[in-house]
């Protein structure tokens, strides 16, 4: 597995994840209502995360979505641990819409926040490829995947060991990201060296 070193402040973190709440009432006015599902389409969604290297790495999904015409409702998926490759999740389709995803590695530290899957980062659009040279040198990330109305969808991870500033000193941390840049919702989030981490609920819009 690759080590790399990286460099990401708790606090930072913490400063961001409030920066993002107080955005949120001035962006939802543009945001399409995507608070019932379109006719035909899925209620329920099997979502399949694969990722090599990271058997025994806990997965949580979170929905905080941000509408015109609904109110944010925080909702969490039980944790499950990755097997053989891979981990499954059901959960109502509209879940999906503004869903965000954080992974906790064996191998982390007293980090002082979740790891966080960056669906897009700064410079990337739909459909483009993300490698991990690429992913360390960005700066920006959103954490919040616009989601879909199939059935059953299967999202390749990656989850890569990398060396972070936790609550006492420098300890062993991941980056996790997609390797194709994913349909993404709002806001862009400040990142360190690709590291995206939460602290509190990703609201999204």
């Amino acid at each position: 597995m690759t080590f790399r070193s990286t460099t990401i402040l708790a606090r930072s973190v913490l400063t961001a994840a409030v920066l993002t709440a107080a955005l949120v009432p001035a962006a939802a006015t543009a945001t399409p209502d995507r608070s019932a599902a379109q006719p035909g389409g899925a209620t329920r969604t099997t979502l399949t995360f694969t990722v090599d290297d990271c058997d025994g790495c806990e997965i949580q999904l979170a929905n905080a979505l941000q509408t015109r015409h609904t109110d944010v409702k925080p909702w969490s998926s039980r944790t499950k641990k990755v097997r053989d490759g891979q981990v499954r999740f059901t959960v109502a389709t509209r879940k999906t819409w503004g869903l965000s995803v954080t992974v906790r590695a064996p191998w982390e530290g007293q980090t002082g926040y979740l790891t966080t899957v960056a669906w897009r980062y700064n410079g990337k659009l739909q459909g483009d490829p993300v490698t991990l040279e690429e992913a360390v040198t960005r700066k920006k990330a959103s954490a919040c995947w616009e989601g879909v109305r199939r059935p059953d969808v299967t999202v390749p991870l990656v989850v890569e060991e990398v060396e972070v500033d936790g609550v006492h000193g420098r300890v062993p941390g991941s980056i996790a990201f997609v390797p194709e840049t994913q349909s993404w919702l709002h806001p862009m989030r400040e990142v360190e060296d690709g590291v995206l981490g939460s602290q509190d609920v990703n609201i999204c819009y």
